[in-house]
């Protein structure tokens, strides 16, 4: 008898803590429930829509900025009419990654993570609380960057990260070899990591400047309309008359031939 109840305690016990963890890791999500913070205002373009907190100053810098680059994102992207996109600005850090991913973010050090989208919704740490980046790095190219994402999701919700995280790069600038890329120097990713969809995973095997120079290759061979089908489509046959491993084939001999 004594050992029943024993037991029973013991189960409820471990039905407490586990309920009270998961209560927890539910609470940690509720800043993701609404991007905007209580005190933020509005910039309204006809492009976009900047929502800002304190730091108007460089909220209003992003805006000048970010207002001219939608327009031409969005005409390459093969858009004549503005789309809803907004961009929301947080003035830190922290605020902003736990906008995204809730309070758990501020366990995983991320100092270089500055920049993402929801939707058509683009969010940015304000370039006055660059981490690890600088304000001209955040005002110039990764409030484009983000943008662009959130322009891929009008264009099509189920793009690849490998050609999303490509457009985004490409159309923003964001030129690899400027900065010392040298894809030779790299291990170059197989046709199966192109395929990844996680972020960190994607990080970690050099994705972001290796689908700058897929996304350039593309344009560069076959036209910036045929790119355009496949954002749109997901389609390497209709976009460029050929299978994806034969497109990929094409692509790291492309990556040889630099120093060539």
């Amino acid at each position: 008898m004594e050992k029943k109840k024993t037991k029973k305690k013991l189960l409820k016990i471990i039905l407490f803590s586990t309920g009270s963890l998961i209560l927890l890791f539910i609470l940690s999500f509720i800043p993701t429930l609404s991007l905007k913070t209580s005190d933020m205002k509005s910039i309204d373009g006809e492009w976009i829509t900047v929502y800002y907190e304190k730091e108007e100053a460089a909220a209003r810098d992003v805006f000048e900025w970010v207002e001219v680059e939608s327009e031409r994102v969005a005409r390459a992207l093969g858009f004549e009419l503005p789309q809803g996109v907004d961009l929301y600005i947080y003035d830190s850090q922290k605020t902003f990654q736990t906008k995204k991913y809730g309070l758990t973010a501020l366990l995983l050090n991320l100092d270089w993570y500055v920049g993402d989208n929801r939707g058509t919704r683009a969010m940015l740490t304000s370039p006055v609380d660059p981490g690890m980046h600088s304000y001209d790095s955040i005002k110039y190219e990764t409030s484009v960057h983000e943008i662009i994402h959130a322009y891929n999701y009008v264009l099509n919700s189920n793009m690849p990260l490998w050609i999303n995280e490509g457009l985004a790069g490409y159309l923003s600038n964001q030129n690899p070899q400027e900065w010392g890329f040298n894809p030779l120097q790299w291990h170059i990713p197989t046709l199966k990591q192109t395929r990844v969809s996680n972020p960190i995973t994607f990080s970690n095997i050099g994705g972001y400047p290796f689908s700058y120079t897929y996304i350039e290759y593309l344009d560069k061979i076959y036209g910036w309309d045929n790119v355009l089908i496949l954002a749109e489509t997901n389609n390497f046959n209709e976009a460029f008359g050929k299978d994806e491993i034969s497109i990929y084939d094409e692509w790291v001999e492309f990556l040889r031939a630099i120093d060539d």
